[in-house]
């Protein structure tokens, strides 16, 4: 079972309820890589990541892994980093990893749009984006402010939606699967299996989130369709996250 470690180790900072901040998080518990971790929250954080990554102009985005003066800056950057670290390759050879990685980047930037949109049209969801201080009576009147972020949002990553990209990854992950020896992609319990595993977030996610999702935004995320066309692989994902072995701290029981 993760613990976290004393504090000099690295800071992680990402969004809870994030496929990305899952998988690089994942990855690096795996890697045994002791670290704090801090909530992302949008738009508030912005300009204190900024101001500690030093980027005063264009695009910011989480999960970022400070390691003493240094910046990485994606989920693939900071496992390759956990990966090299930890002396060992537990995540596997990175190589053989980037095309199962390339495929759950394309599902997940689906995934994203998909959700985003969702929520632009469920007014409910909206309120639940608003910050916990905005008190009740309020939200109604200020969910422009959600539906304003919301729709930034997917102006600022509509270029890397790709429709189909999620069935697509998804079926290639269950061809791999059919063709392995066991429920490991490469034949070892690796990063692959991590990368796509953490899809199956964007259509029926699992993991536990701090905080919780309101919800109508955890609705969101469900795609039943989807689900029940590839309910072999959620129980492949499912086995993993019971494998304590296998398993990460976001698919374990809230110790508070």
């Amino acid at each position: 079972m993760y613990k976290m470690k004393p504090r000099n180790n690295p800071t992680f900072v990402g969004e809870s309820f994030s496929p990305w901040t899952k998988k690089a998080r994942w990855g690096i518990e795996r890697c045994a890589l002791g670290y704090e971790y801090e909530e992302y929250v949008p738009t508030l954080s912005e300009p204190g990541l900024r101001l500690r990554m030093r980027q005063w102009s264009g695009t910011v985005s989480v999960p970022v892994l400070f390691v003493g003066r240094r910046v990485l800056r994606s989920s693939w950057e900071i496992v390759s980093y956990a990966n090299h670290t930890a002396g060992n390759a537990p995540l596997g050879d990175m190589n053989l990893i980037k095309p199962w990685d390339k495929l759950s980047e394309a599902a997940l930037a689906e995934g994203r749009t998909r959700v985003v949109r969702a929520v632009l049209n469920n007014q409910s969801a909206l309120e639940e984006a608003l910050p916990p201080f905005v008190p009740k009576s309020m939200r109604s009147s200020l969910r422009f402010l959600a539906r304003d972020a919301a729709k930034r949002l997917d102006k600022k990553y509509a270029h890397l939606y790709q429709p189909g990209a999620i069935r697509n990854a998804l079926e290639v992950t269950r061809n791999g699967l059919s063709e392995s020896s066991n429920d490991y992609l490469l034949g070892e319990f690796g990063y692959a299996d991590i990368t796509m595993a953490v899809v199956l977030e964007v259509i029926a996610p699992i993991a536990r989130t701090e905080p919780p999702l309101g919800p109508n935004t955890e609705r969101c995320w469900h795609d039943h369709e989807l689900a029940e066309e590839f309910d072999d692989l959620i129980q492949w994902r499912n086995r993993l996250a019971a494998d304590s072995t296998r398993n990460y701290s976001q698919f374990q029981p809230s110790q508070a």
